[in-house]
């Protein structure tokens, strides 16, 4: 209790009247001084600023958007960074050259968390113009100029001195740190601006379709390199510093420049028409650079036989970033990646570590195209460079590794992946309207990415190959270093393939909106009777009870597509058929009965964004052939068999034992693409049945399938690449579902790692995953611990943070998720991959969901609700959750912040998923329990 105190009348006045006085000084000073700003503003305001600029006032500024008749030409900027740990910040200049089209009031740019220094604004000539205010308007991170009225049509140079920090963050211009292998801690300099990050590093024009010329300068110490998009023209020593100045560049969008400083080393080789390809890493880890530079020239060649258009900057770069919010970017000239998705140690890396880095610099190398010679004009069209650069990748892939089976991993890698997110109401079009940054961060989802390759992959195989490449180039030529929407490439295509064949039996644009423009895809249901297969389209959506009036996206096309049903009949494989089904053809689609009773395949090597539902007599039929002789299917229509039926089935469109009666043949199974595509969805349903009474059958059944398989790869380090992915998907199925052989032989090798003995990084995920389940104890994880602090290796430190997360030791879990507090021992990038990997430990993810709702604002307040990987925490936590409770957990939470971010849509994702999870688990637990009891 605090002690009383007693004050005179004479002391009461006194001390009223100088608070009165102190209140007079401090107002009349906020008015004069802009230094009384609150801490939160003044991060972003000039030095002119003051208090009646910052009041509510009403604008063109709170347009969304920069105004139509302002577009930058050149931006002439110096970065200065300070790496010494004085001040952690960076100081700039930038001259904007500016030209004004029409006049407009309240000329402003793009900044964010900087401080503006001064500012300046003159004619072409040189004729300063008055700037009689000028404020931050941070609803949109706008900078706002106030000229007294319009500025005139005409060209200026606005010019801007500027602060900020490196640290905080790790988007926008910031501070990357790295250890050596002796202990000292070195520092970097580096940026990654996409999508609507430029305009924290400089004060910028940052919407993608204001292209400009960058001619850009880098001030450091000389212990360091300085590189950027373009090539060193010349340096210079001013006051014991070194500039680096660079050639101005091709115009490009602002969230394709990038600066860095560092000491990197570098590895060397050249194209075949002599542009230098280098890939930049620490001293010690130069040696796991070689890989990634030969297939990024071998690619970078293809490329350019491609898209019969050269590469037009003259050099390319790729560097490997300690600390990266991505897994790469594109910056033209200089690509960043994430250290795993570029760093390859033949003995400390898996084939899967070496072909997710072979696919990830053929997609960066594939946005030198298409993204950077050509953008899209807005981020709606987003699909135009990411889903062109995921469907290319595997071209570019399959140019280097030609055995490696890419362009059967696209069915499963992409297609069947994005299907999961696109049949659900709460997905999105590819082509969507888009404002907020928030908006358009949250769209970097698998739907521009994933589902855009695979509609450009249906539109290559309908087309032909030879006018879809013409139509491309075309594209590419005539919008080079500009922008484009999706009609301007249609027509492209349209036009190559009528000159090629003669024929305008395809519409393009008719057939690719329908894909495009509407959320969704369809399920093709097929009813035979005597007079032959009959076709029905319908909106596939994988929860029966979905509210499709609830979706929130409408469609111009009432959900229905341009169908490219493709199909073979058994006794004729070869010969492939299609008819095309109209969104808004009336009459039937009518197909002929395979000869004989024969099998029919539909939608032929899963070409097609479509689902199939066949009649039960074809459904038998495929399941008889393929427990007699699966090969006379290919691997590609397998995989979608088995996706269709266990996805059918969780929609109730189709009964659960003609879908498990399909997965008897997977003892026989021996090809990659079909058993991964077998482990998912046998995975999923293994989350959804875990606290099920009927689990231990499943379990059962789950091990008699695979135990064929596991007797066969085994734990051997040996085969091809192919058979090495394969033997990581059969261990996980057999071993997490009791294999006993299969856990004896994890714990063996997890002691064998643990006393200090090598153990070959193609079956490592899976001993340190099932050796933490079975006997990671505090001692055995602080030697895991140990083992991550003193790798050198990314991907050997990532299989480590997901081993170590898979403990049943409920206090390790929790000191590990406080771990994520501390920067020295988890870093930022992969601070939402921990929480994920022990939400993915069923003793886990109770602890991580509590950690997560407990540590919720701190997590905004370090992140922001505007980062998309909290967006997606949530939602990737929840993703099994099967009951009333749990449902009823995350609407409190939601309703308790009800701010989403970036997340808002991923949030409604979520509700959607764990509703449906109830239902499917009331009504089909039991029948899948009397499936099993039938067939054990």
């Amino acid at each position: 209790m605090g002690k009383d105190i007693h004050l005179s009348n004479l002391q009461f006045w006194g001390i009223t009247l100088l608070v009165i006085a102190l209140g007079l000084f401090v107002g009349l000073m906020c008015g004069l001084t802009p230094a009384c700003v609150p801490p939160e503003e003044q991060s972003s305001l000039s030095v002119r600023d003051t208090h009646r600029s910052r009041r509510q006032m009403s604008g063109p500024w709170e347009e969304l958007r920069l105004p139509k008749g302002i577009k930058p030409t050149r931006y002439f900027l110096e970065l200065d960074p300070d790496l010494s740990g004085n001040t952690d910040n960076f100081t700039g200049q930038v001259d904007i050259e500016i030209t004004v089209d029409e006049p407009t009031p309240f000329p402003r740019v793009h900044i964010k968390e900087m401080t503006i220094l001064s500012s300046a604004l003159h004619t072409k000539d040189g004729d300063p113009i008055t700037i009689h205010d000028e404020f931050f308007y941070p609803e949109n991170e706008f900078y706002v100029l106030d000229v007294n009225g319009d500025l005139a049509v005409g060209d200026y140079t606005l010019t801007l001195n500027f602060t900020g920090s490196l640290i905080g963050h790790i988007v926008g211009f910031y501070k990357s740190t790295y250890i050596t292998p002796d202990g000292e801690e070195r520092y970097l300099a580096t940026s990654k601006f996409q999508p609507t990050d430029a305009r924290r590093a400089f004060p910028c024009f940052d919407e993608p379709n204001l292209k400009a010329h960058y001619v850009t300068t880098l001030v450091h110490d000389t212990k360091y390199i300085a590189l950027s998009n373009m090539n060193v023209s010349s340096t210079e020593m001013v006051g014991g510093r070194q500039k680096t100045h660079f050639h101005e560049s091709v115009k490009m969008s602002s969230y394709l420049a990038c600066f860095i400083v560092c000491d990197f080393n570098y590895t060397e080789g050249f194209t075949k028409r002599n542009v230098p390809f280098r890939v930049y890493a620490p001293d010690f880890q130069i040696n796991q650079t070689i890989y990634a530079l030969e297939a990024g020239i071998n690619i970078t060649d293809f490329y350019e036989d491609y898209y019969q258009l050269e590469y037009p900057l003259p050099k390319l770069d790729m560097i490997s970033i300690p600390d990266f919010s991505s897994g790469a970017m594109e910056h033209w000239g200089l690509i960043t990646y994430r250290e795993r998705y570029i760093l390859y140690d033949p003995m400390e890396s898996s084939e899967s570590n070496k072909q997710r880095i072979l696919s990830i610099v053929a997609h960066e190398l594939a946005h030198m195209w298409f993204g950077n010679i050509v953008t899209m004009d807005w981020w709606d069209d987003l699909w135009l460079n990411e889903g062109f650069a995921s469907y290319v990748e595997y071209l570019g892939a399959n140019e280097k590794e030609p055995t490696w089976q890419m362009f059967d991993q696209f069915v499963s890698s992409d297609l069947l992946y994005v299907f999961g997110l696109d049949q659900i109401t709460t997905s999105h079009p590819i082509i969507v309207e888009l404002e907020h940054p928030d908006e358009i961060n949250e769209v970097f989802d698998s739907i521009p990415y994933s589902k855009g390759a695979s509609c450009l992959r249906m539109l290559n195989d309908f087309i032909g190959e030879s006018a879809f490449k013409t139509g491309v180039n075309k594209y590419l030529t005539d919008f080079a270093f500009g922008t484009a929407v999706s009609d301007d490439l249609w027509e492209r295509i349209q036009k190559a393939y009528e000159d090629e064949t003669g024929n305008n039996d395809i519409n393009v644009k008719r057939v690719m909106d329908t894909w495009t423009r509407q959320m969704g895809f369809p399920v093709v249901n097929i009813t035979r009777d005597s007079t032959g297969l009959h076709l029905e389209q319908s909106w596939f959506l994988v929860d029966p009870n979905a509210n499709k009036s609830a979706a929130l996206y409408g469609s111009d096309y009432d959900y229905k597509w341009e169908i490219p049903f493709k199909y073979v009949y058994e006794s004729d494989p070869s010969t492939v058929m299609t008819k095309w089904m109209q969104y808004d053809d009336t009459d039937d689609d009518v197909i002929n009965l395979p000869p004989n009773g024969e099998w029919y395949v539909a939608n032929y090597q899963e070409m097609g964004y479509y689902r199939v539902n066949y009649d039960i007599e074809n459904w038998n039929a495929l399941s008889a052939q393929l427990s007699t002789g699966f090969a006379a299917i290919n691997p590609s229509d397998r995989a979608g068999l088995l996706d269709d039926a266990f996805n059918l089935g969780r929609a109730e469109q189709l009964p659960y034992d003609v879908i498990l009666d399909m997965t008897l043949y997977l003892t026989e199974e021996t090809d990659y693409v079909p058993w991964t595509v077998a482990h998912d969805n046998l995975m999923w349903m293994s989350e959804i049945l875990r606290f099920q009474n009927m689990y231990g059958l499943f379990r059962e059944y789950v091990v008699t399938q695979t135990q064929k398989m596991y007797g066969i790869v085994r734990w051997d380090n040996t085969g091809d690449h192919m058979q090495k992915l394969l033997r990581s998907d059969i261990i996980d199925l057999a071993c997490g579902h009791g294999n006993q052989d299969c856990l004896t032989e994890a714990v063996n090798q997890f002691s064998s790692f643990l006393s200090g003995n090598y153990i070959a990084p193609d079956i490592r995920d899976n001993v340190y995953v099932f050796g933490a389940q079975e006997a990671a104890r505090q001692d055995e994880w602080d030697a895991m611990w140990t083992a991550y602090e003193a790798s050198q290796v990314s991907s050997e430190k990532i299989r480590l943070l997901y081993g170590m997360a898979q403990t049943r030791e409920v206090w390790l879990l929790s000191r590990y998720l406080e771990f994520c507090k501390d920067e020295s021992k988890i870093r930022s990038q992969d601070f939402f991959n921990v929480i994920q990997y022990i939400a993915d430990n069923s003793v886990g993810n109770p602890l991580a969901w509590d950690w997560v709702r407990k540590n919720w604002e701190y997590m905004v307040e370090r992140f922001g609700t505007s980062n998309r990987y909290l967006g997606r925490l949530v939602p990737s936590i929840t993703e099994f959750y099967s009951s009333e409770l749990k449902l009823k957990e995350m609407e409190e939470f939601f309703a308790k912040y009800p701010e989403g971010g970036a997340g808002e849509r991923g949030r409604k994702q979520a509700l959607e998923r764990v509703r449906t999870n109830i239902n499917w688990v009331n009504k089909n637990a039991g029948v899948i329990e009397d499936w099993l009891k039938n067939n054990q």
